[in-house]
């Protein structure tokens, strides 16, 4: 079970309670990661393509590094995007 509830903003006091009561960390649903929107909408997640990395946002590929276990990514976006490709690509 997911840590992080994608929940839209401002969250009433009472939904806010009951998610921190189950451990989750509540992060407001524009930064859902766009596998996660579409696979709730029972479709395939897009394909981690070389392209695809190449056009996807800061937050997306720092997303991705971390589901690939690198924690703390940071620079430039160009920079995140070749590491996520040797990551992935190897």
């Amino acid at each position: 079970m997911s840590k992080i509830a994608y929940e839209p903003h401002p969250v009433a006091p009472e939904r806010k309670a009951e998610l921190r009561k189950q451990g989750k960390i509540i992060i407001d649903a524009i930064y859902k990661p766009a596998d996660l929107v579409a696979e709730e909408a029972g479709q395939p997640a897009p394909a981690l393509t070389r392209e695809a990395i190449d056009t996807m946002s800061r937050r997306d590929v720092v997303q991705h590094l971390e589901a690939h276990g690198v924690d703390g990514a940071t620079g430039k976006v160009a920079d995140l995007r070749n590491w996520l490709k040797q990551v992935v690509f190897i």
